[in-house]
């Protein structure tokens, strides 16, 4: 019987070992105990990290910089725009030397300080900023080099690198679902070069193309009920590019391009 009671004891102490192990895992900055080693830890909280292309217009960026271990002496944000339509570069916005800080500008100054209007933005930019910090030890870090080893727990890279996403508005005007048909075409006989209609249904996307040659025809297919998107993502030669849409019940939708726009709706 004493045998049995310490083999229980002893199955309850790993057990709590095992418990203390998992909460401690819990806590940040959970690699590095001791204060002088810990991590730079910065906090993003954004109000809104996905907008319909015709929301951006109106629409304000804003986002909380909280520091919650206070050992970060300076946090500087960026950002710039992934977009099919180009490459930007790289814009500073702010550095943060007091916690919290909430930072706020409108997609217009936003685009503004990238040479763009507003009208420039399209469905399926990307808004990217990054974060990088200084610690109170000197210590610089970015998203490079702070890593889940570092501290164990992802969220806390959040203020590193996060997006803001612009989207086409779904298609609402007519009946979506069935087969639809896209004729596309290409005036100089080369394919779109790297263009791309994108279906994105209830999400999930597929990009079709003319791989080369003047045209190609395709024929998605769209599930009842489901949530159509329709995009352009540009290419190298856009103004050779066209397409027409048709609706499952052969009714034209709309002649895009030369040059299309981003959404279709």
């Amino acid at each position: 019987m004493k045998n049995i009671s310490k083999f229980i004891l002893g199955i309850l102490a790993v057990a709590l070992t095992i418990a203390s192990c998992e909460d401690e895992d819990k806590k940040p900055l959970n690699i590095n105990f001791d204060e002088a080693n810990k991590a730079a830890y910065v906090r993003a909280v954004l109000n809104q990290n996905i907008y319909l292309v015709e929301e951006v217009p109106d629409a304000t960026f804003e986002v909380v910089i909280d520091v919650p271990v206070d050992n970060v002496a300076s946090y500087d944000l960026s950002f710039t725009l992934i977009s099919g339509s180009g490459d930007y570069e790289t814009i500073p916005l702010n550095t943060v030397t007091t916690f919290p800080t909430t930072i706020t500008y409108s997609y217009v100054e936003l685009a503004g300080f990238l040479g763009l209007t507003i009208d420039d933005i399209g469905g399926g930019d990307i808004f990217q900023f990054t974060g990088t910090c200084t610690g109170k030890d000197g210590r610089f870090w970015t998203i490079d080099n702070y890593t889940g080893d570092i501290t164990g727990q992802a969220a806390q890279r959040n203020a590193f690198a996060f997006n803001v996403l612009v989207d086409c508005a779904p298609i609402t005007d007519v009946e979506t679902a069935g087969t639809w048909r896209i004729d596309m075409q290409d005036s100089y006989g080369d394919g779109w070069n790297g263009a791309t209609l994108v279906f994105s249904i209830d999400g999930s996307t597929t990009a079709y193309t003319v791989p080369d040659g003047f045209e190609a025809t395709h024929a998605p297919e769209v599930p009842s009920g489901a949530v159509l998107e329709i995009f352009y993502t540009n290419g190298d030669f856009d103004g050779e590019n066209t397409f027409q849409l048709f609706t499952p019940d052969g009714a034209q939708y709309g002649d895009y391009g030369p040059a299309p726009g981003k959404c279709v709706n």
